[in-house]
């Protein structure tokens, strides 16, 4: 590697520590500030953007998808109840056809179908740290962004496969090729769910609970890499293969919690941080700042985001929540999708789905949602406080 190279990764280095401070003092989301000095760094040319980089910020974003996957544990699914899938359905249905309603009207790229119901549980999981799961509103948007990080992900990949495809041959063929994978995925892990409860100890074996090695870690990468390895031979988009990894590791291994919190720590501690500050650098603020449609699209993708998820939330909630400022609130904790959208929108222009003006679009309205949703959340929260106050 030359010696610029590694003064970019310093300075990146860097940033990551600074990124902390900077979140800590401001309040803002830290995956928003990372995005914004990643901009202002590269903006300032204080790190150039090789093919190095570019290189770790792909395995980067695949981390993340493998975070991601870790966050679903199947075995958790079982518990929702069918009352709960029944409503859930209904608001992923009506999502889409939204989505799909919004995308013909002002006839966007396909893609957007995608975007505009994509989930991710990273600022929900904030927002219960900040409020507890104690509020119904917060502990539905938990169990909807689960179903919803998985929904989201099948989306991802299949906007990923029917993009990359150059004939309808070829679609098919990969689709095929999909499905092979899945079913294959289905009863190796079904297999696997039987063996282990046959024979619990085996367990041990890939993760033991004392090692001095961490071979914990090692089958965890082993694993990430290998189902990243079979996706790219079979021609099917590696997000799979990550988000799958994540999720065998929080199915099979749930009792090695601090292996869990190590990759937690490792991912949000560096590779996550890379990838966002890496996001940030390919924002060009010249071009931003030159064309005031780019930051008014990104506003309006941020207030269409949520107005298909206060309708959809309203048809399937509505009688549930019994308060409309639940349903409110429920819908902004839903809407502030940044990884899952920042993704998406790295995704699109890495298939030319989206232009780089879309790009620009996509990126200021996932700062835009975890910015000002999370400061709406915290007005409506404090009203009501203040209002119970001054009647008593």
């Amino acid at each position: 590697m030359h010696h610029s190279g590694l003064i970019s990764f310093s300075v990146i280095a860097f940033l990551i520590v600074l990124a902390t401070y900077l979140s800590r003092f401001s309040k803002i989301p830290i995956a928003v500030v990372e995005i914004l000095i990643g901009t202002i760094a590269a903006h300032f040319g204080l790190f150039e953007s090789n093919e190095t980089i570019k290189i770790v910020a792909h395995v980067s974003f695949l981390f993340l998808m493998f975070l991601a996957g870790m966050e679903v544990d199947l075995r958790g699914f079982s518990k929702l109840g069918v009352s709960f899938y029944k409503k859930a359905l209904l608001y992923f249905v009506c999502l889409y056809l939204l989505a799909f309603f919004i995308v013909l009207v002002f006839k966007l790229e396909w893609i957007y179908i995608a975007i505009f119901p994509v989930m991710s549980l990273g600022m929900i999981m904030t927002l219960l740290r900040d409020y507890g799961k104690h509020r119904v509103w917060l502990d539905t948007a938990l169990k909807i962004g689960i179903v919803g990080e998985l929904v989201s992900i099948s989306a991802l990949v299949i906007v990923q496969n029917a993009y990359s495809m150059e004939n309808d041959v070829s679609l098919y063929k990969t689709f095929v090729l999909l499905a092979i994978f899945v079913v294959a995925f289905i009863l190796l892990f079904r297999i696997g769910k039987i063996v282990f409860w046959w024979k619990p100890t085996l367990k041990l074996w890939f993760m033991p609970t004392n090692d001095g090695n961490n071979q914990d870690i090692r089958f965890s990468f082993m694993l990430f890499f290998v189902l990243i390895g079979i996706t790219a031979l079979m021609d099917i988009e590696d997000v799979l293969g990550a988000f799958l990894a994540g999720m065998v590791v929080a199915t099979f291994f749930a009792y090695k919690q601090s292996m869990i919190h190590k990759l937690n720590d490792i991912g949000f501690g560096f590779f996550v941080p890379l990838f966002f500050i890496y996001v940030g650098s390919t924002l060009k603020l010249n071009d931003i700042f030159s064309d005031y449609n780019i930051i008014m699209n990104g506003i309006y993708i941020a207030f269409g985001m949520l107005i298909v998820r206060l309708i959809s939330a309203y048809i399937a909630f509505g009688s549930y929540f019994k308060n409309l400022k639940h349903t409110i609130l429920f819908a902004l904790s839903d809407c502030m999708p940044l990884t899952f959208l920042v993704a998406v929108a790295t995704l699109g222009l890495g298939l030319n789905a989206i232009s780089q003006p879309q790009y620009y679009s996509l990126i200021i309205a996932a700062s835009f949602e975890g910015i000002f949703f999370t400061i709406v959340i915290k007005i409506i929260l404090f009203a009501r406080i203040f209002k119970r106050k001054k009647i008593n």
